[in-house]
């Protein structure tokens, strides 16, 4: 966002995160310190260098200030559009600081960050990048059932509450700029994490089933969605639809399984999930992963290795790409990712991490007319982007979550869909009712009506409207069902996007082209409209064609690799976590080429790879295997900063919670609670704790051996020690935090029951989002092209003649 001046006074990665994504998209980023440095400086350093990987990674581009804290923010952000803060524990004074300093500057964007957000009864808990694995229900998902829980290999999740804060800030910004008024923006970890689900939280508040661990199996709705073994390594298979399994069939010379109908059904595939994957190993241990995956897309089955970090290093796709910046200083050849996307104008030359009080550097600011973004917005609007429309064709989660977003900060977005883009058919209503049978509440529904998700497991009349994850990607929008290939499409298509001031698709490079929504093409209907492509692996380099899947992207980055028990691995994740990192960095990969259009007045493209964005959330531990040589091996729930830090068992079946030590301090608190042999003298050493973290870890063990997760955790807190319960989806909703601030919001339609799910995780003090119910398959034909200038009758013909539809073709 040039001529965008932003303060990070935040000392974790969150905070760091979120400006390294400012940064990416323009803003001029200075960080503040203390006389002795941010507290990432001192983050572990990479062998027996005294280089942060943490901090060299995620302070890229900005510059350094010290800064005395004790003066309060009211002087401090003097001269600056926006000020990032984290803050954890005893929060009051935090916000009261920043209150006044909004009371002091009212165009400012302030933006805080916390783990459980500025009120509610966990408002004082305290939360690092392990407990935020835990809190918001996806470590429970991560690992074998009968094992513990796994985190990621990586503080991904600390970053994705920083991407989520960079969103806020950017729409706030927007709204600053066109109403003269600033707003404090506030995330928490909870919240923006806890909406990064895709299946979750909807089969719990529509079924009352609680999602559980499936090892690398995809749990309850397709298969194989997995890792298999090869010759030379690992290769993630995700055969999902109907053709993508006959191409697997085909590629393992095993067509005899096609005669059986019931395999074409993916949830029946999970249930008969022991005995394919039987067949499938057999074939996959003959074979090199390269073989694997070229025989696999060939036949356009989603595949891909399970790559190692000095693999991505070494990736063609990402030389073509000229995704690596070179860390001069540092070594020859060591390098790490330059950004996780590019739009053309405002992402800057990448700069190393400034030294402490190094600002000499920094990037030029270049002056924005606040007048042109105003011109470019309803200025007596309240919701952020209102007055912006935005035209999306997309399938899956990716690209569903950055129209989710724009459509909840007040862009109207209108969802484009094919009469065939909810499934071509489920199976006859009759059928899933006798499957049903006795079906109870919390009960996983049986194979023909598991993957709608459906509320109360019940299709209905119009199963389309009912599929309950697609709703909660799909809310707030207007929904047009076009088929633009067909008898008029191609001129609905253009009016769509004269209308548009951006047009957004997660489709493949071919696929977009072959609808004719590439950027050129669009381009030459409206000369300044925004574009975002947002497919795989991009839309150039020699695996742009390449069909995948989230889980294929988890492997293929590198994040499954550094996954895993300290005596296993690789690990994917239990959702689809490639398609929540890349629609996040979408969202702020499009308002920042929205930004870039109104400061520019020129058409913006962005081709952003989804691989790329997965690689960049583990950039500096890139950057650490580019300087070690090496990957460092898996760790299970041990976080190498924190010692001790681990998860554990408490009173109760699969009931664990983990905590971190970060300090000295934190330390002495734990030992002040478990007490015993804890605190014996030889542990008063931080190497010491490291080398005898198992004879740690018992002591720990044996104290919450009678207590359950949630008294374990009440205690810890109270004494400030980070930690947190392994949290449930159903722990999550009936958590007193999620209850008391409104976690779930309801998107019922006119008539329909309550539907629950994350509301928007973005809470603006000022302005505000809206959540709105999801369109029904074509609900807004009608007024949509109305509003294009299409008479009644054309829209009547358009309709008889199947362009325009209302449901599924029969």
């Amino acid at each position: 966002m040039r001529g965008i001046r932003v303060l990070d006074l935040s000392i974790s990665r969150a905070g760091a995160y979120c400006t390294r994504m400012l940064a990416a998209v323009g803003a001029e980023v200075v960080v503040g310190e203390s006389a002795t440095g941010s507290p990432l400086r001192a983050a572990m350093p990479v062998g027996d260098s005294k280089v942060s990987a943490a901090w060299e990674y995620l302070q890229a581009n900005k510059t350094s200030r010290v800064v005395d804290r004790g003066t309060g923010l009211t002087d401090l952000v003097a001269g600056f559009d926006v000020v990032v803060v984290e803050g954890e524990g005893d929060v009051g004074a935090l916000h009261s600081d920043v209150v006044a300093a909004l009371e002091a500057h009212p165009s400012l964007v302030a933006a805080v960050i916390t783990p459980y957000g500025l009120t509610g009864p966990k408002s004082h808990w305290r939360a690092g990048p392990l407990e935020h694995w835990a809190l918001a229900g996806h470590m429970n998902l991560n690992g074998e059932p009968d094992r513990s829980p796994l985190p990621g290999g990586g503080a991904w999740l600390t970053h994705l509450v920083g991407v989520t804060a960079a969103i806020g800030v950017q729409a706030a910004v927007m709204s600053a700029k066109s109403t003269g008024f600033g707003d404090l923006v506030e995330v928490s970890a909870l919240e923006a994490l806890a909406a990064g689900h895709q299946w979750s939280f909807a089969i719990y508040t529509h079924q009352g089933v609680v999602k559980q661990r499936w090892g690398n199996r995809f749990g309850e709705q397709h298969h194989p969605l997995t890792l298999f073994p090869c010759l030379d390594g690992w290769v993630c298979i995700a055969a999902i639809t109907g053709p993508q399994w006959e191409g697997l069939c085909i590629a393992m010379d095993q067509v005899e399984l096609l005669v059986d109908e019931d395999l074409y059904i993916p949830a029946k595939r999970f249930d008969r999930a022991d005995e394919l994957d039987e067949i499938i190993q057999a074939w996959t241990s003959t074979v090199t992963v390269d073989e694997a995956v070229e025989a696999l897309q060939a036949q356009h089955t989603p595949a891909g290795s399970v790559a190692s970090f000095a693999d991505m290093l070494a990736s063609e796709q990402h030389a073509v790409r000229h995704f690596w910046a070179d860390v001069d200083g540092l070594g020859a050849d060591v390098r790490m990712p330059r950004w996780p996307f590019v739009v053309p104008g405002a992402a800057p030359e990448y700069i190393r991490a400034p030294a402490l009080e190094q600002a000499d550097e920094a990037p030029a600011s270049i002056e924005t007319d606040p007048a042109a973004v105003a011109n470019q917005m309803e200025t007596s609007a309240v919701r952020p982007l209102s007055g912006v429309r935005m035209v999306e064709f997309s399938i899956a989660w990716a690209g569903p979550m950055v129209g989710r977003f724009m459509a909840d900060l007040g862009a109207e977005v209108i969802k484009v869909e094919h009469p065939t883009a909810r499934g071509l058919a489920m199976p006859d209503p009759s059928l899933i009712a006798a499957e049903a049978g006795d079906w109870k509440w919390g009960e996983v529904p049986g194979p023909l009506s598991r993957n709608g998700v459906f509320l109360n497991n019940d299709p209905g009349d119009d199963w389309f409207n009912r599929v309950g994850h697609w709703n909660k990607m799909n809310r707030g929008k207007r929904g047009v069902c076009l088929d633009v290939k067909g008898e008029g499409g191609l001129e609905i298509l253009e009016a769509l996007v004269a209308s548009a001031d951006v047009v957004l698709n997660n489709y493949s490079p071919r696929g977009v082209v072959s609808l004719g929504i590439d950027s050129a093409s669009l381009r030459a209907i409206r000369d300044d409209v925004v574009t975002v492509a947002m497919s795989g692996f991009g839309a150039t380099g020699p695996q742009a064609d390449s069909v995948s899947w989230g889980p294929v992207l988890d492997a293929a980055s590198g994040l499954a690799s550094s996954t895993g028990y300290s005596d296993s691995g690789p690990y994917k994740q239990g959702i689809a976590f490639p398609d929540l990192i890349g629609g996040l960095h979408g969202t702020v990969a499009t308002l920042g080429a929205l930004w870039e259009r109104w400061v520019s007045g020129s058409a913006v493209h962005v081709d952003l790879s989804q691989l790329e964005t997965a690689v960049a959330l583990a950039g500096d531990q890139i950057l650490e295997t580019s300087l070690l040589g090496e990957q460092p091996g898996h760790q299970g729930a041990r976080m190498v900063d924190f010692v001790p830090s681990g998860v554990y068992r408490a009173v109760g079946d699969d009931e664990w919670f983990v905590l971190s030590i970060e300090d000295e301090a934190a330390w002495q608190a734990l030992v002040g609670v478990v007490g015993g042999d804890l605190g014996a003298a030889k542990w008063h050493d931080v190497e010491t704790r490291r080398s005898d973290h198992d004879a740690i870890d018992q002591l720990i063990s044996g104290w919450a051996a009678s207590q359950t997760k949630f008294e374990t955790v009440e205690v810890l807190q109270a004494a400030g020690v980070r930690s947190a319960a392994v949290m449930t989806i159903s722990d999550v909703v009936a958590d007193p935090q999620s209850v008391e601030r409104g976690l779930l919001v309801d998107h019922a339609r006119d008539g329909e029951e309550a539907q629950l799910f994350p509301g928007l995780a973005i809470r603006f003090h000022r302005a505000g989002g809206t959540v709105n119910p999801p369109p029904r398959l074509g609900e807004h034909n009608a007024p949509v092209l109305a509003g294009l200038g299409f008479s009644e009758a054309q829209i009547e013909a358009l309709t008889e003649i199947g362009t325009l539809a209302t449901a599924p073709p029969v």
